[in-house]
């Protein structure tokens, strides 16, 4: 709500009126945004004058060839009968494409089910992925907007409370390559060694369960001295929507869907480590549909405290990690 008022008014100047213009939300497969999520993200005066539609994974597409690498391109046809495109993004660490926004708006933002799965099922495998650089997944990203058009982009660097620390606008691939130089430096954090147990909070990604394998982001990028093999991870998040949705990943029967305990993410960076998971918000259902039952999930933080002094005594090591976007400072 923040930045579209600015954007409003600069289309304005070129006389383009409000009843031009739709918000596309691009959701990807992620759940539809109702009237009060809109109000949140938006503001309510331009919920209450300006045409805005949740993209659809499955309806209303246009197929538009493949790209170079042989990924089907179907795209969300009201983007691309648009004459202007713009995009509005936050840039932050992401374990596939390296970072959020830019071009990541369109794909997966307003791309078709066919085209999500196939550019995220390498890299869900590891290859052609990684976190917090430029990488195969982003690179077919970029040729597939290529294809699409994206005319503007606008890229926000966030602080660890959501706020705005930077900005980086323009042509998308410009613009978010400034924006990922920015974010380096801004997401970066010194580590301690030799941890018996590191906390990983997930916000601001921890409104829905099926985020929650973004809490192992920062061991992809820090170095194995950080934490023991033999030790202990705990996860952090809120869920207050409880499991979420996600038509791709998320689902029983969804394409991409698996239990996180058989990812290589879970044999590259857990393997003999103790991992804890603590949320208000969540029951075992849940919490073992994406995890294998060696978690433990707690409730109450003092249970969960007392658990690890069991395990590690009164005074272990241990590093907190307050938000999910940080990267290990190189």
């Amino acid at each position: 709500s923040r930045i579209i008022p600015h954007v409003l008014e600069e289309l304005d100047k070129a006389s383009i009126n409000i009843d031009q213009i739709t918000i596309l939300l691009a959701l990807g497969a992620h759940k539809p945004m109702n009237r009060q999520d809109c109000i949140l993200k938006l503001g309510k005066d331009v919920v209450n004058t300006i045409n805005i539609e949740n993209h659809h994974p499955y309806e209303n597409l246009t197929n538009l060839g493949e790209s170079k690498i042989g990924t089907p391109i179907e795209v969300n046809s009201t983007y691309v009968d648009s004459e202007l495109k713009i995009s509005i993004g936050g840039v932050i660490p992401h374990p596939l494409a390296g970072f959020g926004g830019g071009a990541k708006n369109v794909l997966p933002g307003v791309c078709g089910i066919r085209t999500l799965e196939a550019n995220h099922s390498a890299g869900m495998r590891g290859v052609g992925a990684g976190i917090g650089r430029m990488t195969d997944i982003r690179k077919d990203i970029e040729d597939i907007a290529d294809k699409v058009g994206l005319d503007f982009s606008i890229n926000a660097i966030l602080t660890e409370s959501g706020e705005i620390a930077a900005m980086s606008s323009g042509h998308f691939r410009d613009a978010h390559r400034k924006a990922m130089e920015i974010g380096k430096r801004n997401y970066a954090t010194k580590i301690t060694n030799d941890n018996q147990i590191c906390f990983f909070n997930l916000f601001p990604e921890d409104s829905e369960l099926n985020q929650s394998i973004k809490g192992f982001n920062f061991l992809m990028n820090a170095p194995n001295t950080m934490l023991d093999r033999n030790d202990t991870i705990v996860l952090m998040s809120s869920s207050y929507e409880g499991r979420g949705y996600h038509s791709l990943i998320a689902e029983t029967g969804a394409k991409l869907y698996k239990n996180i305990g058989d990812s290589i993410v879970w044999k590259a960076f857990v393997k003999r480590r103790k991992v804890y998971f603590f949320s208000p918000n969540i029951s075992e259902p849940e919490l073992y549909h994406f995890y294998p039952k060696s978690v433990k999930l707690y409730h109450d933080w003092n249970n969960l405290i007392d658990e690890l002094t069991k395990v590690h005594g009164d005074a272990p090591k241990a590093a907190i990690f307050p938000c999910s976007i940080q990267l290990a400072e190189k």
